[in-house]
């Protein structure tokens, strides 16, 4: 009962602007119950919002290890280690969350970031094209599978993902074709 009156004492700090005092208590109440998996979230999460990326990548690891199998968190830590320039753990991360929930979009876009930025260009493809299939109308996935593409040289699958975008986002439509330099016949910009 303890660990959940802290808890809401944390909540409380949040309301009232009070960061530093609401993280203590989310840590009294990870103290009175150390399987208290929430209040470890909780933390993490504050501490990300902060951009304290090594207490928010303690705080994930922390909750993990009570929740092992928690899909979200996973992904939040993998975001952590990538706002820590760490993109090897990071990928480590969104392919353990991408095991418990294959769904799980963020994930694969996240993925494909990791791999984009260390020049493993096939797999970056691969994790787009996921992100891609899983939210058929997220520009961001398409954006950065186009630019893959055309930094590999494959200004047919350029074109295709240009008409793909142009059906649901002419603003994302026009920076492509203004990036990659492609603008795929039938394709009117707005």
């Amino acid at each position: 009962m303890l660990h959940w009156i802290h808890y809401y004492r944390a909540r409380f700090n949040l309301l009232l602007g009070r960061q530093d005092d609401a993280v203590a208590a989310y840590r009294a109440a990870l103290a009175a119950n150390p399987g208290f998996a929430l209040a470890a979230a909780s933390t993490a999460f504050l501490e990300a919002s902060r951009e304290q990326w090594n207490a928010a990548a303690r705080d994930f690891e922390e909750a993990l290890k009570i929740t092992p199998e928690d899909a979200d968190l996973w992904f939040n830590l993998g975001y952590v280690r990538q706002q820590q320039k760490d993109d090897v753990r990071a990928i480590e991360c969104f392919e353990r969350a991408v095991q418990l929930k294959r769904g799980l979009d963020r994930a694969w876009f996240g993925m494909g970031l990791a791999h984009r930025r260390r020049g493993e260009s096939e797999k970056a493809v691969q994790a787009f094209k996921t992100a891609g299939e899983l939210q058929p109308m997220n520009p961001h996935a398409f954006y950065e599978l186009a630019m893959v593409q055309h930094e590999l040289g494959n200004q047919q699958e350029v074109h295709r993902i240009i008409r793909h975008v142009a059906e649901f986002d002419p603003q994302m439509t026009r920076q492509l074709v203004r990036e990659t330099g492609q603008h795929p016949e039938g394709v009117t910009l707005r």
